[in-house]
């Protein structure tokens, strides 16, 4: 229940509280009564003091330490990219300079052969891998980003060799049939014999067909092929290949297996002779 009025305290209670503080004060002042007593609260109140600096700069430190660690991530996450970037400008720098080499080394090569043609050079843009290993269909694909016109029939050089001649182009790109494609045929020559090599359907291999007996040529593998120069596509008296197999037919025909001397897949630029080489 609450009370209705104040309570009333007697005036003595205040006179003895009174003289106490004047007597407590008194000692005090005196005798340094509640000295240790002040210097304990002095004390607490200082480590006070000292215990929340030190907490506080540990903040101020640990979120400081947060900024500058943020502040060197990003800085090395920048470092990382710059170096990125460069070692990729770099490496295509370098890429275009081993281009640039290869061409003018090949144009060197295909200008010595073919000194009285016009000669373009172009990049692979893909070959029909499926179809090469498997299958009797063999063409490459080279890079025509002029949007050339070339026509259909002339022949294709790389490496130190022909590998084919020119099918059709379209939007951007050449097609190219290969010497080792079941419906190519290439005039060619040896020490014995003429005739048109037809490809195989099997990577780098063309083949004659001849009236002989197998005994009578046994000692052929190994022997350097010839361009012909029959057929007005291809220079005359540029090495294609060499003889790898004689296998009998008939007791009267063999057939003669060359191994083509350039590999498509380890080149990466082609020449395509744009003048028609006179038949001889």
């Amino acid at each position: 229940m609450a009370r209705s009025t104040p309570t009333y305290t007697p005036i003595r209670n205040y006179a003895i509280a009174l003289i106490l503080s004047v007597i407590f004060l008194y000692a005090d002042i005196s005798n340094q009564t509640f000295a240790p007593l002040r210097g304990i609260v002095s004390a607490s109140t200082l480590y006070v003091q000292i215990i929340s600096r030190s907490i506080t700069e540990n903040i101020r430190f640990t979120f400081a330490s947060f900024k500058q660690n943020k502040y060197l991530l990003q800085e090395n996450k920048k470092l990382r990219d710059q170096i990125l970037q460069i070692g990729s400008k770099d490496f295509v720098e370098k890429k275009d300079n081993e281009n640039k080499v290869q061409i003018t080394d090949f144009q060197d090569t295909l200008s010595n052969i073919f000194k009285p043609n016009d000669i373009n050079v172009y990049k692979i843009a893909s070959i029909d891998l499926r179809n090469y290993f498997c299958c009797s269909s063999h063409k490459i694909f080279l890079h025509n980003p002029n949007k050339i016109n070339i026509e259909e029939n002339f022949s294709v050089f790389a490496g130190t060799s022909y590998v084919g001649q020119t099918k059709k182009t379209y939007m951007n790109f050449i097609e190219v049939i290969l010497l080792s494609d079941r419906e190519h045929v290439l005039p060619i020559k040896s020490d014995f014999f003429y005739c048109d090599a037809r490809g195989k359907g099997k990577p780098m291999l063309i083949s004659c067909k001849l009236n002989y007996q197998n005994d009578d040529l046994k000692n052929k593998i190994g022997d350097i092929v010839f361009t012909s120069g029959f057929g007005g596509i291809f220079l005359k008296d540029i090495e294609i290949g060499t003889i790898s197999e004689i296998v009998s037919i008939t007791s009267n025909e063999i057939e003669v297996v060359i191994t083509l001397k350039t590999n498509p897949l380890e080149e990466n630029f082609y020449g395509i002779i744009s003048k028609d080489i006179n038949e001889i």
